[in-house]
């Protein structure tokens, strides 16, 4: 054995693979450590042996001598004298075994203990490389190394189930190129088609690659294939030349995932979370749990500030899609010439001042979920065509993309708008309506359910109280009493607002009238509200003018599009001359106004 090393020498460190092309084993490294270790001592020609723990030979000198004579006993007092050394365990993985006879006791002696420290540190470096292969088979991003020559080192657990690899020992040490092709998979680019992997090229220029993405296709099935983005590195020898490469793989489905954990694309509330118990608010939270266990698109309708997202966070988590995603989006908050790209996601470079990495759209984000489209109405006419194209066909095509992906998406949508009117205007696509509105719920605005005004702000109260950190104050009868009377435009959202307001200005427990009135906002609206409650019989005879200024004003339009033809205006609202002139003396005074 040389005295010392030539410090400029360096080793190729390239793993080695016996003739099945399987990574040396512990047996093959002992045996190859001892027969080393027999030549540099010199024991060639003695009767010495390397078995395992249970008696099988790996190695003797001199050649085929020692099987026999380790069975016949021949160095019984050796291995007695070995075992009886070991303190390490009653059945020791290796042993060496030596003829009692031998001259050269003293060199088999130094031979075992070189032979016991040197394959103490292999197996120590080998508990090592256990923890740090075992942390990447952990992974779920797929990892895969290659030598100098793309032949396949390493590949994690994760890379094997992108790449189908069913046994990766199999395949060790083999050409990447072989190995896909006889899986039957194909890793195709989508920036430019080659004939060649990328990786060839890190190999050959040495050069890293970042984003290089490819579509995974099966020739199994060749529609059904997923895409994934490349990261590749390469490395060196300590002469400066490639010597190897890692390639980092992400499929877009586990982007996706890791964007929607970053983004906390969940629903918080169900139906438990929504309060109310007037006949209004329960029946309409009964419908929406019915509706809630089908798989129809549904539009909800209602007045800002009624609650419209709480019900479709509700409906989601009380459907099948629970533990999908459930994606939001506000319609009215997109600018025109950006909601395509929003909602479909688009490539690298697809615009001026798009992404180096691209974008996924909330559809792909959703997939698996629900995507929640609020204020639905705002939506410009150029996209409610490719809106109705996704939902007839399931599939969204990323801007700059020629690339159908398939979606998998339940539609709530919600709007405060008179979608029928805006058809009529040419406004909303009928189609796109009828898509939408398999099922639809209306919300009752506060007004319509007064019954439940004191409980919520009551409720307001004291969960102001634990955001705030002060105490909770009551509302005395005069503050309820103004509660009823005010008529609540901004809904449940306006109640909650003026509760938060009067928790932080009022300094006494107690919540009167003139402390509530001074956090209504704005104050016409308590003005306007605060007006002395009308007589019954005035209130019923305002509804019967308000009944009959309707009717006058349907005979006007009548008369309007008629152009003054009493038989065809009578004819518009389905009845007879008769009556049309009957009605017409009923209304006129309204009619004169």
């Amino acid at each position: 054995m040389p005295d010392k090393i030539n410090p400029t020498t360096y080793f190729d460190i390239t793993p080695k693979y016996d003739k099945n092309n399987t990574l040396y084993t512990r047996d093959t490294i002992a045996k190859k450590l001892f027969e080393f270790l027999c030549r540099e001592q010199e024991l060639t020609s003695e009767e010495i042996s390397l078995c395992t723990g249970s008696g099988t030979v790996l190695s003797a000198f001199p050649a085929n001598s020692a099987e026999s004579s380790i069975h016949s006993g021949v160095s019984s007092d050796f291995i007695r004298r070995q075992k009886n050394a070991s303190h390490a365990q009653e059945k020791p993985d290796f042993i060496i075994a030596a003829s009692s006879h031998s001259s050269q006791m003293d060199e088999i002696s130094h031979l075992c203990k070189a032979f016991t420290e040197l394959l103490s540190l292999f197996v120590h470096n080998e508990v090592i490389h256990d923890w740090i292969f075992d942390g990447l088979d952990a992974l779920q991003t797929s990892i895969c190394i290659y030598d100098k020559n793309a032949n396949l080192i390493y590949a994690n657990l994760d890379f094997c189930s992108y790449a189908h690899i069913k046994d990766r020992d199999a395949v060790y040490g083999r050409h990447i190129d072989e190995v896909l092709s006889e899986i039957g998979i194909k890793f195709i680019s989508t920036k430019k088609k080659r004939k060649q992997m990328k990786i060839m090229d890190v190999l050959e220029y040495g050069n890293a690659v970042l984003d290089w993405e490819v579509e995974v296709v099966s020739a199994e099935k060749p529609n059904d294939y997923q895409l994934a983005s490349n990261d590749m590195y390469p490395f060196f020898d300590g002469n400066g030349n490639v010597n190897g490469a890692i390639e980092i793989s992400r499929s877009r489905h586990k982007q996706i995932a890791q964007l929607r954990n970053a983004l906390g694309l969940t629903a918080e509330y169900t139906f438990d979370d929504i309060l109310g118990e007037s006949r209004s608010m329960l029946e309409t939270k009964k419908l929406a749990m019915t509706f809630a266990a089908t798989p129809y698109n549904i539009l909800i309708y209602g007045e800002s500030g009624v609650g419209k997202e709480m019900f479709a966070q509700s409906i989601h988590n009380y459907s099948d899609r629970k533990n999908g995603p459930f994606v939001a989006i506000n319609c009215a908050s997109i600018p025109a010439e950006l909601i395509d790209s929003e909602l479909f996601g688009y490539e690298s470079g697809a615009f001026t001042g798009a992404s180096k990495k691209g974008q996924v759209g909330k559809f792909e984000l959703a997939n698996g979920g629900t995507l929640f489209l609020d204020e639905v109405a705002e939506l410009p006419l150029h996209f409610q065509t490719k809106l109705l194209r996704t939902l007839e066909t399931n599939q969204i095509t990323r801007i700059g993309s020629s690339k159908t992906i398939s979606v998998d998406v339940r539609i709530l949508a919600a709007t405060n708008q008179s979608l029928e009117k805006m058809i009529k205007d040419g406004l909303f696509r009928n189609d796109l309506y009828y898509r939408l509105m398999i099922l639809n719920i209306e919300i009752p605005p506060l007004r319509n359910h007064p019954e439940d005004i004191i409980s919520y702000g009551e409720f307001f109260l004291k969960q102001a109280a634990e955001k705030s950190g002060l105490a909770q104050k009551e509302l005395d009868e005069s503050a309820k009493a103004l509660l009823m009377q005010y008529d609540w435009p901004g809904n449940i959202r306006e109640l909650r607002n003026v509760m938060n307001r009067a928790n932080i200005c009022t300094d006494a427990p107690l919540i009167t009238r003139e402390n509530l009135q001074a956090s209504l906002y704005p104050e016409s609206y308590a003005l306007h509200a605060l007006a002395p409650e009308k007589p019954p019989e005035t209130r019923i005879r305002e509804k019967k003018d308000a009944v009959d200024r309707s009717h006058a004003e349907l005979i006007s339009e009548a008369l309007s599009i008629s152009g003054g033809n009493k038989a065809k205006a009578a004819k518009l609202l389905g009845v007879s001359r008769k009556t049309f002139y009957r009605m017409l003396e009923k209304y006129k005074a309204f009619l004169a106004k």
